[in-house]
C-alpha cells in the first residue's frame, strides 16, 4: 500500500502520486476498482536513485530521461561536470551579491550617508581601505577596480568582436582566489578587499604588459567578487601560457601577510582556446569547467580545456 511504502521510503504519498503521474516511478500494481497503489520492497533502490538525482539539482524531466535510458557512466560523469558548471556560476553570483551586501553594510555604518550608495561609491570604499603605509606594495601600482568593465559590457564587447570574425583565434581565461570566503570570515572584509586589489593588480599588470602588444584585443573584467575573466583575440598560445604562469608565480611570491592576511593566498584558473565559438557563454562555460577541474586537482594551478 502507498501509505506503508511512503513511511518506509520517507517520500510523501503526494510525491509518490506525482511521480506516478509523470510515469517516473510507478507502483507494481494499481487496483482499478479502488485506485490503491501497491509498491514492492525492491523498488526502494530505484526511488533512492531518483531522490539522489533530485539532490544533485536535476529536474524531474531530466531524471526521467536518465532513468529511461541505459546508464553510461562516462556520459553521466560529463553530465555531472556540466551541472557543476551551472551550479558554480549560480554560486558565484550569490557570492558576489553577498559580498556586495556586506560591503554596503560596511559603507552605511562607516559613512552614514544621507542617500542610498551607488556601486561606484562601494568600489571607492573597497579601493581605499588598505593602501597606505606598510600595507601598500611598493613594487606595483594598484589598479583602479572601478575601471574594470562589468559583465554586461564584457559580453557585449566580445559579441561585437565575434561578429567581425575572420578566422580569428581566441583565449578565454577565468581565475579566482582559492578559499576566498575564508579570508573574509577569518581576517575580515577589509583584508579581503585588499587581497582582491593586490591579486587583480598582479593579473592586470602582467596581462597588459605582455598581451596588449602581442594580441589584437585584450579585455579584462571582474565578473564576481574575486573572479576575473580575460578575453584575448589572436594571442600567441605560448605567450598566453607564459603570462598565466608568471601571474601564478607572482601571486605565490607576494607577501599577503603585509596587508594583514593570516593565510597563504593562491589562485586557480581555467583556460580555453580555439576558433569562433557559438556564443560567448560557450567560452565562459568551458573556462569555468577547466577552473573547476583545477580546483578539484588541488588548487593553486590552472587547467586548459580546448
Amino acid at each position: 500500500m502507498i501509505g506503508a511504502f511512503s513511511d518506509r521510503s520517507g517520500i510523501s504519498k503526494r510525491m509518490l502520486r506525482h511521480y506516478d503521474k509523470l510515469e517516473l516511478f510507478t507502483p507494481v500494481t494499481l487496483n482499478e476498482e479502488n485506485g490503491y497503489r501497491y509498491y514492492s520492497e525492491n523498488q526502494l533502490a530505484e526511488l533512492k536513485k531518483i531522490e539522489f538525482l533530485r539532490d544533485l539539482g536535476f529536474t524531474l524531466a531530466a531524471i526521467k530521461e536518465l532513468m529511461d535510458n541505459p546508464l553510461d557512466l562516462n556520459a553521466f560523469t560529463e553530465l555531472l561536470k556540466d551541472k557543476e558548471v551551472v551550479l558554480t556560476k549560480a554560486s558565484d553570483e550569490i557570492k558576489s551579491s553577498l559580498l556586495l551586501l556586506k560591503r554596503t553594510i560596511l559603507y552605511l555604518e562607516k559613512q552614514s550617508p544621507s542617500s542610498f550608495p551607488s556601486t561606484h561609491q562601494l568600489l571607492d570604499l573597497e579601493g581605499s581601505i588598505m593602501m597606505t603605509g606598510e600595507k601598500q606594495s611598493k613594487a606595483m601600482e594598484k589598479v583602479d577596480l572601478k575601471q574594470l568593465i562589468n559583465r554586461d559590457v564584457f559580453v557585449e564587447k566580445i559579441e561585437e568582436i565575434l561578429e567581425k570574425d575572420q578566422s580569428d583565434h581566441y583565449h578565454f581565461i577565468t581565475m579566482d582566489i582559492d578559499n576566498f570566503m575564508h579570508v573574509n570570515d577569518f581576517d575580515g572584509y577589509e583584508v579581503g578587499d585588499a587581497v582582491i586589489l593586490n591579486v587583480f593588480s598582479i593579473i592586470i599588470h602582467e596581462m597588459k604588459a605582455v598581451m596588449e602588444s602581442q594580441s589584437d584585443e585584450l579585455l579584462i573584467a571582474r565578473l564576481g567578487g574575486d573572479e576575473c575573466s580575460i578575453f584575448i583575440k589572436n594571442g600567441d598560445h605560448a605567450n598566453v601560457i607564459g603570462c598565466v604562469e608568471t601571474i601564478f608565480s607572482e601571486i605565490r611570491a607576494f607577501d599577503f601577510k603585509s596587508i594583514g592576511c593570516g593565510r597563504d593566498i593562491t589562485i586557480s584558473g581555467g583556460l580555453t582556446h580555439g576558433g569562433k565559438p557559438i556564443h560567448v557563454a560557450q567560452m565562459k562555460d568551458k573556462s569555468v569547467k577547466a577552473l573547476i577541474e583545477a580546483k578539484r586537482n588541488g588548487r593553486d594551478q590552472y587547467t586548459i580545456l580546448a
